[in-house]
């Protein structure tokens, strides 16, 4: 049984096309209802985020039928995206489904939603019953993923001018929920600030914007409050935290403007982030006192790149973890298949003792049962010493590139029928590389 993954992800393919073919709830379920399409498969679980769209398929499919099945359940043309997909197998699979599990290969290093995702994308799998083989893969990628979060600081440090504010105001304020944050712009820089300021459950966000409808509506999404930008003066005196994102090519909080705002609170802790370019923020502002603080921004770009760094330190650890995880469930696999054929040798030959044990005994009726318990105990421990030694270098197999021929041989010569489970493994170095 082979294992593979077929993907598109974002470092594959462009957003246009990753969206043609991302496949939304309704069609993922609409797929597990059409697995029968597949021909061969034994278990099938889709991954769909914004970043990526990727099917898990154990069974003998052809890559071919895997993609002209996923264009038929998203509409699209295979020729139009199978030059961006990317295709691996057995324990390659193993290696892509940990990396994403743990963050590795995310558009943000070490990001943890995506584990999340991989959780759900199995569970729905398991809802509709089309696992199938596919069950011990998946739990160990949420082990892997768990492993990296708890044993490493993969996830830790901000990675985004959004996190980074927020990381930077947590080490001066502590708790957030009694400061009161201005947020000038609803751009596309403003408004992911003002996210991550809402979900570090900031007290109180204003969003500043000379515009109402963007300012407006990102006030809502947040739960915050909207000012014009001709009544910035009304919202500073009371600011903790300052952030300006604009294209506006002046000051718009001068130093005499900032003087005002502090007027008998001098001593105040105030923390100014200008992510503007040019600066909205005076540089002179920091003349005003001691407890006021401004970082432009490759100040907090220094602050991404450091953690960055030190994520990346980070990964080293979670390599680890991960060929760990790859080594365990590989062993894990290859025993299972060595496994059977073992279970059907032992049942065979105790199906043979009992035959000629109950033979004897109807010879032997002079017997006690005390005497008759006793042979019984003496054939069964004859056979257990006899077949130890042949167990034990069968389950050596496990790990042997040529077990396959050994299992083979171990059936042709006890007259084995297989039919109580599958024993054949994949042999990887006859798969036929996908057609493009």
């Amino acid at each position: 049984m082979l294992i593979q993954v077929v993907g598109i992800n974002h470092k594959t393919a462009p957003l246009k096309i990753r969206a043609q073919v991302g496949l939304t709830p309704d069609q993922i379920v609409e797929a597990y209802n059409r697995v029968h399409e597949l021909v061969g498969q034994q278990g099938i679980v889709i991954l769909s985020t914004c970043n990526r769209t990727e099917m898990y398929v154990a069974g003998n499919v052809s890559y071919s039928a895997i993609v002209d099945w996923w264009g038929h359940i998203a509409g699209v043309e295979r020729r139009e995206f199978s030059d961006a997909l990317f295709w691996y197998a057995d324990t390659k699979v193993f290696d892509h489904l940990f990396r994403v599990a743990a963050g590795l290969d995310s558009m943000v290093l070490g990001e943890t939603q995506i584990l999340g995702q991989v959780k759900e994308a199995y569970e729905l799998s398991q809802k509709y019953g089309v696992t199938g083989s596919l069950h011990r893969l998946f739990r160990a990628a949420l082990t892997v993923g768990k492993r990296a979060h708890a044993e490493t600081a993969i996830s830790h440090n901000a990675l985004s001018m959004g996190h980074a504010v927020v990381e930077l105001g947590r080490k001066v304020f502590g708790d957030l929920s009694r400061t009161h944050a201005v947020v000038i712009g609803a751009g596309e820089m403003g408004t992911l600030v003002a996210r991550h300021l809402s979900s570090a459950k900031v007290g109180n966000i204003t969003i500043v914007n000379r515009t109402p409808d963007r300012g407006q509506l990102l006030a809502e999404e947040i739960h915050g409050s909207y000012v014009p930008l001709n009544q910035l003066m009304t919202v500073l005196p009371s600011a903790d935290i300052i952030v300006s994102s604009t294209h506006a090519s002046n000051f718009l909080v001068t130093k005499q403007m900032m003087k005002e705002a502090i007027k008998g609170k001098g001593e105040r802790l105030r923390f100014l982030f200008d992510l503007s370019v040019p600066r909205n923020l005076d540089p002179d502002i920091v003349r005003l006192g001691s407890g006021i603080f401004l970082y432009d921004i490759d100040d907090v770009n220094a602050v991404v790149e450091a953690n960055l760094h030190q994520r990346q330190k980070e990964a080293v650890k979670v390599e680890k973890i991960i060929q760990e995880e790859i080594e365990t469930l590989a062993s894990d696999i290859a025993a299972s298949e060595v496994g059977p054929v073992i279970r059907q040798l032992r049942e065979k030959a105790e199906s043979i003792r009992i035959n000629e044990l109950n033979k004897a005994l109807n010879r032997l009726s002079h017997l006690s049962d005390a005497d008759k318990q006793v042979v019984a105990e003496t054939t069964r421990l004859i056979l257990n010493k006899f077949l130890n030694d042949a167990m034990v270098g069968m389950r050596a197999w496990a790990t042997d590139k040529d077990k396959e021929e050994y299992i083979e041989a171990v059936r042709e010569l006890f007259h084995l029928d297989g039919t109580t489970e599958n024993t054949r493994t994949p042999n990887t170095e006859h798969v036929l590389q996908p057609e493009r």
